[in-house]
């Protein structure tokens, strides 16, 4: 919405122009077109000919005109300068309002090739997600993109805390090197025993430090590109198909992890109970119990306990019917 000063100003730049063209139709007895141009003329400071002979009097008229549209013109631009600061500084609230409403949600620390591409993952996935960054030139890119951040070190507990650390379901670590991201898994563990903290290390050596200090994942982006270059020479096929599974594309069908939460209506009951199949058309490939144990292909008559993990095959809608069930109502 246009400030009202901005209005004020150019309503008081109108009647200027309409005082400075009446100035000289009285003066110099010209017609109200010649006098309408030669006013816009002398406020715009453009500096074209006379179109007349200017008379004494009407000289001293243009001086008046020429301070008075200078110094409207410089409150104008200085209310539509201000307007944006306003605009800006608005923005920021409602964005800082947004980031405390955030709750069972993502943090992501570092914006750069992977940070880049975790969150065009959490945005197609409609993840609620903020990014903590630094650099300006990238702080402009998130701005662009319409992302929630805060601009400020994530190694700080107070950055930390501004990204709701206490609410937060998950924390992705992608700073510069593993220095800073060794530090930051530490300060978030401390900060939060129960969050699920992903990390990336770049040297093999620090992998087991992350794991130590309280990384729930670490990810050596060299390993695992490397493992699946030689799994795509070796079973090229195998890979497409867990790439077409797991990603969005025109293939009707995904594969996601569901949780049986306690007290929900799939707690205590069979695969065979459920009927996936038939209910819902969908296969379950792989159930993960909370120790750690997995079973593969499991036996349809496996009764489902509190927090067994699901990795589950088939059409999205489905899967968020079943999921709907494993939760409790």
């Amino acid at each position: 919405m246009i400030d009202r000063r901005i209005v004020t100003s150019l309503i008081l730049l109108a009647t200027l122009s309409l005082v400075g063209a009446t100035g000289y139709v009285i003066l110099d007895q010209v017609s109200w077109f010649n006098a309408f141009y030669m006013t816009m003329n002398t406020i715009t400071t453009v500096g074209f000919r006379e179109v007349w002979q200017l008379s004494r009097p009407s000289q001293v008229w243009t001086i008046f005109i020429m301070v008075a549209g200078v110094g409207m013109f410089f409150l104008i631009v200085g209310q539509i300068a201000q307007q944006m600061v306003n605009f800006s500084r608005l923005r920021r609230i409602r964005m800082d309002n947004s980031i405390k409403n955030l709750s069972d949600h993502y943090i992501l620390c570092g914006f750069g090739r992977m940070g880049r591409a975790v969150a065009n993952e959490f945005a197609v996935e409609q993840v609620p997600f903020v990014i903590i960054e630094t650099n300006p030139e990238k702080l402009e890119i998130i701005n662009n993109l319409n992302h929630l951040f805060i601009e400020g070190d994530a190694t700080r507990d107070d950055v930390l805390h501004q990204a709701g650390i206490e609410q937060a379901r998950g924390l992705i670590a992608v700073l510069a090197n593993d220095a800073e991201n060794l530090f930051l898994t530490l300060t978030a563990r401390s900060l939060n025993k129960h969050l699920y903290i992903l990390a990336r290390s770049m040297e093999a050596a620090t992998t087991s430090k992350l794991l130590r200090v309280g990384a729930d994942k670490v990810i050596n982006p060299y390993e695992t590109a490397g493992h699946k270059m030689a799994r795509m020479a070796i079973k090229p096929g195998v890979v497409e198909f867990v790439e077409v599974a797991t990603h969005r594309t025109k293939v009707d069908f995904t594969m996601e992890t569901i949780t049986i939460q306690s007290g929900s209506g799939a707690e205590g009951k069979s695969l065979v109970d459920l009927d996936l199949r038939k209910q819902y058309n969908l296969i379950v490939t792989a159930i993960t119990k909370p120790g750690g144990a997995t079973q593969f292909n499991p036996d349809p008559t496996y009764q489902l306990a509190t927090d067994d993990v699901l990795l589950t095959l088939g059409n999205l809608k489905n899967l968020r019917r079943f999921e709907k069930l494993c939760i409790k109502g």
